[in-house]
């Protein structure tokens, strides 16, 4: 359940291991939540996510691990069971699970390119579905996605993860939507580049950010009941710029 801040007591992270994961729930346990599953494929790291969002609660709380393969299409099931078993009630599900890739190598990789869009869209999308409509049936809920700003207008540079996200983006934003009465939520999250471990290896985009700011403009949404964020807010009046750009002069920027 919420208290009266809204601060959920059970909490599920799929994408366990996740940087942007890893600091809203340690945001969460700060601010008084008790119980959560960590979900993904890394057990070593989420046991050290589980240290790190211990150490940062404000009062004892419980975090358990469990394994979850985004790869597997039918690892849905077996998510949802996992989340009965070791959460009370399923009060707030953060989906933090993504997959990079290597464009120019991936393109040419039809079974790669399937795998990408698989764990950002498609798998994803139906472990979503269960959790949400689980929720429904418990009569509330909150359900926070992370997409990002590249999902807003796929770019050449990206086309394949772009892609996968807008099909997560909209898939999600029209989920909130048809939960709408039914005292579940959505939030889509859309932040530009994150410094994390999934980026390292890149240079930093312009109006770059972190998992930190990140989490805060997540709870800040979820508080709110916003169905999206942009992280910054910058980053918003730029993809609403670029995404109405005529194609041919879109094609050029060089991003």
């Amino acid at each position: 359940m919420f208290d009266a801040f809204r601060t959920p007591d059970n909490v599920l992270v799929v994408g366990g291991s996740s940087d942007i994961g890893l600091e809203i729930a340690k945001a969460l346990a700060k601010r008084g939540s008790s119980n959560f599953l960590l979900a993904g494929r890394n057990i070593d790291q989420m046991a050290s996510c589980a240290n790190d969002i211990s150490s940062s609660s404000k009062s004892r709380c419980q975090v358990a691990v469990v394994h979850y393969d985004a790869s597997h299409e039918n690892s849905h099931g077996h998510l949802l069971a996992a989340a009965k078993d070791e959460l009370k009630t399923l009060d707030y599900a953060i989906f933090a699970v993504g997959l990079l890739g290597d464009q120019l190598n991936d393109e040419k990789d039809p079974a790669k390119t399937k795998e990408i869009l698989d764990i950002n869209f498609t798998t994803q999308a139906m472990a979503i579905l269960e959790v949400a409509n689980y929720m429904k049936e418990q009569g509330f809920g909150h359900i926070v996605v992370i997409s990002s700003v590249a999902g807003v207008r796929v770019r050449r540079s990206n086309f394949i993860y772009g892609a996968a996200k807008a099909g997560l983006d909209g898939f999600s934003m029209a989920l909130g939507d048809a939960l709408a009465g039914s005292g579940v939520g959505v939030t889509v999250v859309r932040p530009g580049f994150v410094k994390t471990k999934m980026t390292a290896h890149l240079s930093a985009a312009p109006l770059s950010t972190n998992a930190e700011a990140v989490a805060k403009a997540t709870l800040k949404a979820t508080d709110a009941e916003k169905s999206s964020v942009y992280v910054p807010f910058a980053i918003g009046i730029v993809a609403g710029i670029y995404r109405h750009l005529p194609r041919k002069i879109a094609r050029r920027v060089p991003f």
